[in-house]
């Protein structure tokens, strides 16, 4: 590794000219990869409501409906031309409307006034339309401006699920924007205040923006992430990936207090850099991919979005920084200052006295924190991504008013047989929930054969031999009474067609999402735990050290989980599955950092000398790194307009700080109270043995 690394510190300026260009190309890769808003895209093939939305698609050719759009002040005959000019607008698939369901050249005063009561409030009409999923919100702005140009409109309000993903997609690069200037004055701020130069976070910046960069930019191979990976990814990389730069500025600063030989001392602190930053990625590395263990495919999205970053930032930090560490050298010493903090001595002596006091509370707390962590209420639905300050929100709040909280299924069943579908839309109507059902027979009727038929009868509800049914019920989204719907629904129309039937809707889409997810958080547990776990046994060559570590570490996780329950917050459940991973993937480089220390320490003295001397010198590099992920997940969290991507920021912002002082206050006293079991567990370890026949104070001395 030595004679490698002198080769790249040699041949500096061509090692930057590689990343240079490699930046260049991925930066260009960059706007190519395409965002998805849609979490209903990421339940496995597996599940019965994709593979059934998938066939709808290709049977059918469009969506079910996920858009409405609300118009008041506005005459009949102005709300059938709208009808016409949104059915033709780019992105809609199909529109339906009050002309639609009853005869418009009849008064509406002697017709159904249930059905029109569904689609027409007396002050305005409702119009629900399908949207193709590459909608955007300039769009959703070019239905509003149309809507407003109507003469006479007053109110015009547009919500579904369509409309909150094309908002959620567009605040993403506002947002991303705020979170990484936030993130990069977090780092600047930290790392000026633990180093000797303010140019040290520049470089540091300039190492990691590059990773950044080619991590975000290889995506491109992967066709398609989450919103969720596109705004969360880049901070936590550059969160998590300053241990390996502080490793390395670290070792140079103590080489070339040997040496007058800056080549040298570089190439001596990549060396003894190397071994220590690849354990701590690949401790990472194996916690974020763990993530992929997960059925739901977000996990797969995130896991190795966060996984591909971390290795990108060790190639960076460990062949790119030191050549630029190395040619700005003279600059960084220009702009040395003193150590704003000389030491931690007190904080040491203070978490020592308070070990024990901790150490009981955390063992108290652990059962209840587990139990309620297991115990928290979940959201599955795109209404979690999307701010209440939104303007979809708004607009969603002002048609649930007029007409009720409502969604829209599809049912698909073999064309042919009227008389069992008539009886299968009669058990429709029949439940309490239902508002319409729109179908060939609801259209056309029984008495018209489906071959004459106009195109226009049938375009939308039948085609290659399949009848489609649209349900539309007045309840939300996601509910328990939505969720209950499902079931029934779903036995309904096994009663009638077995299992030949096509069951499509958002609400049975985060049915399946709950019932896929369920599974999966035992899951990314237990990878993440055996994946870090033998990355810690073969790092430390012992059986114990990886389950202490490890167990004070998912307690703080317990403790993080639990407090949504005891506040009565609904998570999502998409931030409760990544943050076992990213918390244990995080905070096991802090008591990485503290264990390698008390070993070295151990060697050479008894435990309660190397416990507190360990943390005392550890303090830095760990408060240094926790600092920086926990002030950019709190920039995440008040800054990003996704409640979904706020709640990830607070769990991991939270997560981690619990983590820190688990590991100041409870792993210590931990290693002190196990340390025979340390001994007899880990190989050629190689402790202090104190000499109990000598007088304590010549023990201490000969240490």
């Amino acid at each position: 590794m030595e004679r490698l690394f002198r080769g790249v510190l040699k041949h500096r300026k061509t090692v930057i000219g590689v990343f240079v260009a490699l930046t260049i190309v991925c930066g260009l890769c960059i706007p190519q990869v395409k965002i998805d808003a849609d979490m209903s895209d990421y339940l496995p093939t597996s599940a019965q409501s994709k593979q059934d939305l998938d066939f709808m698609k290709e049977t059918y050719g469009n969506d079910i409906t996920n858009a409405r759009v609300y118009i008041t002040g506005i005459s009949q005959v102005d709300a059938a031309q709208f009808a016409e000019d949104l059915a033709d607008t780019d992105g809609v698939t199909s529109v339906t409307w009050l002309g639609d369901e009853v005869d418009m050249s009849e008064p509406l005063a002697v017709q159904d006034t249930d059905t029109i009561s569904e689609w027409y409030d007396g002050k305005g009409y409702l119009f629900q339309a399908v949207l193709t999923q590459d909608i955007t919100q300039d769009d959703i702005d070019a239905i509003r401006a149309k809507a407003e140009a109507i003469d006479g409109a007053q109110t015009v309000a547009i919500d579904g699920s369509a409309v909150s993903n094309a908002s959620s997609m567009a605040s993403l690069n506002t947002d991303m924007t705020k979170i990484m200037a936030i993130a990069v004055a977090v780092v600047f701020l930290i790392v000026a205040l633990n180093t000797t130069s303010y140019l040290h976070p520049v470089v540091m910046l300039l190492t990691i923006g590059v990773a950044i960069v080619l991590n975000m930019g290889t995506n491109i191979f992967r066709g398609t992430i989450s919103n969720i990976t596109q705004l969360v990814s880049s901070v936590l990389q550059l969160a998590v990936s300053m241990d390996y730069s502080i490793v390395l500025l670290t070792n140079f600063g103590r080489e070339r207090a040997k040496t007058d030989d800056d080549f040298e001392a570089m190439v001596q602190a990549m060396t003894k850099s190397f071994s220590v930053v690849l354990s701590s990625a690949a401790v990472t590395f194996f916690g974020f991919l763990s993530l992929a263990a997960m059925q739901f495919l977000i996990g797969a999205d995130m896991g190795i979005a966060l996984a591909k970053g971390i290795v990108c930032s060790f190639f960076s930090i460990m062949l790119l920084m030191p050549c630029i560490l190395f040619d700005m050298r003279h600059l960084v010493e220009k702009t040395t200052h003193k150590p704003f903090f000389k030491s931690f001595k007190r904080m040491a002596s203070f978490c020592h006295k308070a070990a024990l006091p901790a150490l009981i509370i955390a063992v108290v707390c652990a059962v209840p924190a587990l139990r309620a962590s297991n115990s928290v209420s979940f959201s599955y639905g795109a209404g979690s991504s999307v701010s209440a300050e939104a303007q979809v929100s708004k607009d969603q709040k002002i048609i649930n008013e007029a007409f009720g909280e409502s969604q829209t299924w599809a049912i698909m069943v073999p064309e042919g047989d009227w008389a069992e579908e008539q009886q299968l839309i009669d058990d429709l109507e029949a439940l309490p929930t239902t508002k319409s059902v729109l179908s060939y027979l609801t259209v056309a009727g029984q008495a018209m054969p489906s071959e004459l038929a106009s195109e226009s009868q049938t375009k939308q509800v039948l085609q290659k031999g399949w009848s489609r049914i649209v349900l539309t019920s007045n309840i939300p989204d996601e509910s328990a009474s939505a969720f209950d719907l499902v079931d029934q629904v779903r036995d309904i129309c096994q009663s009638h067609y077995g299992d030949k039937y096509k069951l499509v809707g958002n609400a049975v889409s985060y049915a399946d999402i709950k019932a896929v997810t369920g599974s999966d958080n035992l899951t990314v547990k237990l990878a993440s735990i055996l994946a870090i776990g033998a990355v810690l046994l073969v790092m430390f060559k012992s059986v114990s050290l990886p389950v202490l570590m490890i167990m004070a570490i998912e307690v703080s996780i317990w403790m993080n989980e639990g407090v949504p329950y005891f506040t009565g917050e609904t998570i999502n459940f998409v931030c409760f599955l990544v943050i076992d991973a990213v918390q244990l993937g995080a905070a096991v480089d802090y008591s990485i950092i503290y264990t390698e220390d008390y070993l070295a320490r151990r060697r050479r003295m008894p435990k309660r000398q190397a416990s507190f001397e360990a943390l005392e010198h550890s303090a830095q590099p760990i408060l240094t790194s926790s600092s920086i992920l926990i002030l950019a997940c709190l920039g995440i969290y008040y800054v990003a307009s996704s409640p979904m991507i706020n709640q990830v920021g607070l769990l991991i912002a939270r997560g981690a700080l619990i983590s820190v002082i688990l590991i100041f206050f409870v792993l210590p006293l931990t290693f002190e109270l196990c340390d025979w079991v340390i001994a007899h567990t880990s190989h050629k370890i190689g402790f202090y043995q104190e000499d109990k026949t000598l007088p304590a104070t010549t023990a201490e001395n000969e240490a």
